[in-house]
């Protein structure tokens, strides 16, 4: 399978897992110590409690903006080797057909262990580097709410 296919794949399912507030399924895909770089500061998660921190952070963050859709579309993909992937992709986050943040950019790398593939690191371009890492766009103050229940 190519390199964009299996990162896309693997976006879309841990995507579902974070929308659906699945901490078991993430932490399944993610590789301790996971690397966070942001523009500001390099991160490194050691534990599954600084990791289910960060999730359920970033998981009330999304319900709180009535997020209904996290999407994240590989842009572009290499494989290293057999079993390292990276990739690049740019994550939209939506409610009711709205954006609640300015898309952004992120790459990732992919590690296969025992035929699974798992994050490793991701870089992106946000200005908070700790989860919920995301703050409402300033150029959309009016979507902040996202749309009525």
């Amino acid at each position: 399978m190519p390199a964009a296919a299996i990162l896309q794949a693997y976006l879309d399912e841990i995507s579902v897992a974070v929308m659906t507030g699945d901490f078991a399924a993430y932490r399944a895909g993610v590789v301790l110590p996971f690397h966070l770089v942001t523009h500001t500061e390099n991160l490194t998660f050691t534990t599954d409690d600084d990791l289910r921190e960060g999730f359920e952070s970033f998981c009330a963050m999304l319900r709180s903006q009535r997020v209904t859709d996290y999407i994240r579309l590989v842009e572009s993909a290499q494989a290293l080797d057999p079993n390292l992937i990276t990739g690049r992709y740019i994550s939209h986050i939506i409610s009711g057909g709205m954006r609640v943040f300015d898309p952004f950019p992120s790459q990732t790398t992919l590690r296969r262990i025992e035929d699974r593939w798992k994050a490793a690191s991701i870089s992106n371009a946000v200005a908070k580097a700790r989860w919920p890492l995301l703050g409402a766009s300033p150029a959309k103050p009016d979507l902040q709410k996202g749309p009525e229940e």
